[in-house]
This record gives structure tokens, C-alpha cells and sequence, in this order.
């Protein structure tokens, strides 16, 4: 069987000093995607405008950075250099990555995922996020 694997998006609203990742980010959307993936995923990774992918245990501090002031150009290559990091964690061999967040962002992961090999489901594709939020809410309770 296919070993779960969450790639998730962090968040808009963050802590006002160094915490790590999981504690960093303060959205209710972001926290419930924790609350998730920690129920159903083997392990998770996150991924930010400003560093790309991040572990949970990574230490954050403030920062003010959107992949929506990025050229064309700079979002491909975070995409790539967010895949190429992830490629040092896991390989595309019996796993499933489970990619949460905006299609901001999506949109320059998927292609490298493809490209990688790994085989990827977007759980929240389409939700806005009300709909995520109750989305999470109801997947957290079951």
C-alpha cells in the first residue's frame, strides 16, 4: 500500500517571533490542515514563497514575502527548487503526495511533481476556504 505524504501550503498570518513551522503560521486554515495531516498522513512537509519547502520542526522567524509579487520566470523555478528539495526527503516509489493550498501555487508544483514521477491528489481542489475549512473540520472529526 501507497504511503500518504502531505505537501501543504503555509499561511498569510504569522507569529510575531522565531517558532517552529507548525506553531508559526496562525490561520485556522492553516492549523486545521496541521490537525489533518497529522491524523492522516505517514509525514507532511510545507512549502512558502520565501524558502520553499519546510519541515515542521523548522525554526521560522517574521518575514514578508508573496509568490504573488514572483514574475512568471521566479515561480517556475520556486516550483522546481521546492521539488528538487523534497526529492532529498522522498522518492515517487509507493507514495501518494497529497498537495494542499492555492492554485497560486499549485500551478508551478504539479508540473514538477509529474515531471518527478510522483503520483499527487489535490483533496481541497475547487473548495474555497469556507469549504476547506468545514472540509477539514469534518475529515479531522471522522
Amino acid at each position: 500500500m501507497a504511503e500518504k505524504i502531505g505537501l501543504l501550503a503555509t499561511a498569510r498570518k504569522k507569529s510575531n517571533s522565531p517558532e517552529k513551522v507548525i506553531d508559526f503560521y496562525k490561520s485556522p486554515l492553516f492549523i486545521k490542515s496541521v490537525q489533518y495531516a497529522k491524523t492522516h498522513y505517514k509525514r507532511f512537509y510545507f512549502y512558502n514563497a520565501k524558502d520553499g519547502l519546510l519541515l515542521p520542526d523548522q525554526i521560522m522567524s517574521p518575514y514578508d514575502v508573496s509568490i504573488k509579487r514572483f514574475t512568471i520566470h521566479e515561480k517556475r523555478i520556486w516550483g522546481k527548487k521546492v521539488i528538487q528539495d523534497f526529492l532529498s526527503y522522498e522518492t515517487p516509489e509507493d507514495k501518494i503526495i497529497y498537495l494542499h493550498g492555492g492554485q497560486v501555487y499549485r500551478k508551478f508544483l504539479e508540473p514538477e511533481l509529474k515531471q518527478q514521477g510522483f503520483i499527487y491528489e489535490i483533496p481541497l481542489k475547487g473548495l474555497g476556504i469556507g469549504e476547506q475549512l468545514k472540509w477539514y473540520e469534518h475529515h479531522i472529526d471522522s
